[in-house]
């Protein structure tokens, strides 16, 4: 059984957060204003998270777009065999005078396929070529890069735009 002293000690205990003293009040107003101060930090941590969440997602949107082109260049780079760099020049120029990439690969295509053509001694190729002052010869020892090069070096120099 409990002793009375213990028992007074817990009535005293009772009796002082019982009693509205200034103790009391000043841990209430302690209390109040920690619980303002802890809402306002729950209230910035959360516009801060939104504020991130803002920003990261365009950002994610750009990964994802500059990941996609790179896997088009990087395709199409094995479909011409011009480099990853000399395509994404080229892709910078297109975009640049409203030339969709793809165009630029179909024409990529075609300067090949007229190489090939003139190799194979096709009278069109060949005539086209020789136009430009060029034989298959000159080209076939070239890597794709320096056939575009100087088929345009070469075409740049045409003064009549009929031919």
């Amino acid at each position: 059984m409990a002793n009375t002293s213990a028992i007074r000690a817990g009535r005293a205990f009772v009796e002082l957060f019982a009693d509205d003293t200034k103790l009391v009040r000043g841990l209430r107003a302690a209390e109040r204003k920690l619980r303002a101060f802890g809402d306002g930090i729950r209230t910035l941590g959360l516009k801060m998270m939104a504020i991130g969440a803002g920003l990261l997602t365009p950002l994610i949107g750009s990964a994802k777009a500059f990941s996609a082109m790179g896997d088009q260049v990087a395709k199409m780079s094995k479909r011409t065999g011009l480099s990853v760099e000399t395509l994404s020049e080229l892709r910078y120029v297109a975009s640049q005078t409203g030339t969709e990439f793809e165009s630029l690969e179909m024409g990529v295509r075609k300067m090949q396929r007229t190489i090939y053509d003139a190799g194979r001694g096709t009278g069109t190729a060949v005539d086209a070529l020789a136009d430009l002052g060029l034989s298959y010869k000159d080209l076939a020892r070239l890597s794709p890069e320096d056939q575009f090069k100087l088929l345009a070096e070469r075409i740049g120099k045409i003064s009549d735009s009929t031919k």
